[in-house]
Formats: structure tokens, sequence, C-alpha cells
């Protein structure tokens, strides 16, 4: 049985960027009670815009076809 493999991303950074973001991480960390690593807090934040994102691609898609079967029918009715 293939079990799917977790792939590595890689960011680059600049030293200001990755400063900022430990102290966003860091506050986050003292809000929530728990210390959270950058690739926790990076992971999670590309999770939950996935989530919030992956049904725009079908939601474009339906209205798409749609469309094109609306435009069918009415050159059908047009004939």
């Amino acid at each position: 049985m293939n079990v799917p493999k977790d792939e590595k991303l890689q960011v680059l950074l600049s030293s200001d960027d990755l400063h900022k973001l430990k102290r966003i991480i860091l506050q986050y960390s003292m809000e929530e009670g728990q210390l959270m690593t950058v690739s926790s807090y990076v992971r999670n934040l590309i999770r939950n815009h996935i989530l919030a994102h992956e049904g725009e691609q079908l939601s474009l898609a339906n209205e798409t076809v749609k469309e094109l079967v609306s435009n069918l029918k009415q050159e059908k009715n047009n004939q």
C-alpha cells in the first residue's frame, strides 16, 4: 500500500522578515499558552489558507459549466 509521503517546502526570508515572524509566533504562543515552532506556525498558515480557498476552484468550474450549458440551451432555442 502506497502511503503519501510528506514533502518539504523551503522558503527564503530576509533576516528582518524572519525576526518579525518569530516575534509574531512568540506573541501567538503566549496567547495560546504553548510554544510553537516556526515550522508548525507556517504549516498551520498554509493549511488554513488551503481550507479557505480549496472550494473556490470548484465553484469557478461549476459556474463556467452552468454558463456553457445555459448558452447551449439558448442557442438551441434560437434555432
